[in-house]
């Protein structure tokens, strides 16, 4: 059941099929690899949202599909779960994105392989029409996946009006948040993703530090730094907190990082302070780490809590 003190939250980005291709044996390049083969719906945008759905909060979602039947799954998919839509029009010019990840066996990414050239077309202009709509959350949530000059246009569109925060997503693409640094109010990015948009070379805790110090001296409102088996730390202004993750039996990696967020989103959206929503980020991370998929179905509020409440 949905708890109605919850502040709407709105993903902008990637919504589409994951393929997961699980090695019984360590990656071997150049040859044949057996695996088994899992398709799962995700993208950041995605899994950020159904993991918010999950644990209660009222949730927007806008992407783009192809007109095509993996469209037509993802939509299905989608319409079922009890997200709130933002209508787009299919894209007559590409595919619906796929993202295939090859796994090794103890659940660590191999490689990844990325068919996104649709979120190109999440253009200024096609969202213009939903601007109204956007309007009504009051809490943004942002992937990389869509380009550059829109994502300038949607901190125009909330600056002032509700909190932005935004996830790096990659090394390559977190270079598409450098012109909108300052009207961010938190921004979720791993070490290398900081690494390059603080320039600060991080090898140690130290430089992890120095990275999220220099982010927020650069207007980011607060920085969270996912950095895997070290836990997650959290930069604002004249405060740096620390968060360790807690040990699990890793059964599958992908989604952790998205749970880290989305956690942490509904702790805002309850209306937590950035600190204690990093704690249900990191509750929400641990809980995922020992599923299969890009999101954990049975992952709950109330778990969250009691998460938080053993830490203390």
């Amino acid at each position: 059941m949905q708890d109605h003190n919850h502040s709407p939250v709105l993903c902008i980005g990637a919504a589409h099929w994951d393929v997961r291709s699980q090695c019984s044996a360590p990656v071997r390049r150049g040859t044949s690899n057996p695996v088994s083969v899992s398709r799962f719906p995700g993208g950041v945008a995605h899994n950020v949202a159904m993991n918010l759905c999950r644990l209660g909060g009222k949730v927007g979602l806008a992407s783009r599909w192809g007109d095509d039947p993996a469209g037509d799954a993802i939509a299905r998919h989608l319409s079922a779960s009890g997200l709130n839509l933002l209508a787009l029009p299919r894209s007559a010019n590409a595919p619906t994105a796929t993202y295939t990840a090859v796994l090794e066996p103890d659940g660590e990414l191999a490689v990844g392989l990325a068919d996104m050239a649709i979120y190109d077309e999440l253009t200024p202009d096609l969202l213009e029409p939903l601007h109204r709509d956007l309007s009504s959350f009051p809490i943004w949530f942002v992937d990389t996946n869509i380009p550059a000059k829109t994502l300038e246009s949607l901190a125009d569109w909330q600056q002032g009006h509700g909190l932005l925060t935004a996830d790096a997503v990659s090394v390559a693409k977190s270079t598409r948040l450098l012109n909108l640094l300052d009207r961010l109010g938190l921004l979720f990015c791993n070490c290398d993703e900081a690494a390059e948009l603080s320039g600060v070379t991080i090898r140690d805790v130290g430089d992890i530090q120095n990275a999220g110090a220099a982010l927020v001296a650069r207007g980011v409102g607060a920085v969270m730094i996912s950095a895997g088996k070290e836990g997650a730390f959290l930069f604002q202004k004249g405060i740096q907190e620390h968060f360790p993750a807690r040990k699990v039996e890793v059964v599958d990696v992908t989604g952790a990082g998205d749970a880290l967020i989305a956690g942490t989103l509904h702790g805002i959206a309850r209306g937590f302070d950035f600190a204690k929503a990093v704690q249900r980020g990191v509750a929400a991370a641990a809980l995922t780490l020992e599923k299969h998929g890009a999101t954990f179905e049975g992952l709950h509020e109330k778990d969250l809590d009691a998460f938080v409440a053993g830490l203390k």
